[in-house]
């Protein structure tokens, strides 16, 4: 998906209103939140951080 392709689909996404963005901390629970199907995931500068032991 092209960038523009991906703000375009954030963008729709709050012309409906408020939606939950869930923040997973590594793969796994960002796979297991696409299972669940959110369909955007927020990223953590610190998560990532706390993944790499920095």
């Amino acid at each position: 998906m092209i960038f523009a392709d991906r703000v375009g689909t954030f963008r729709r996404m709050h012309e409906s209103g408020c939606f939950v963005m869930a923040n997973p901390w590594d793969v796994g629970s960002a796979r297991a939140l696409e299972q669940l199907g959110f369909p955007a995931l927020a990223t953590t500068s610190a998560g990532f951080a706390w993944i790499l032991g920095r």
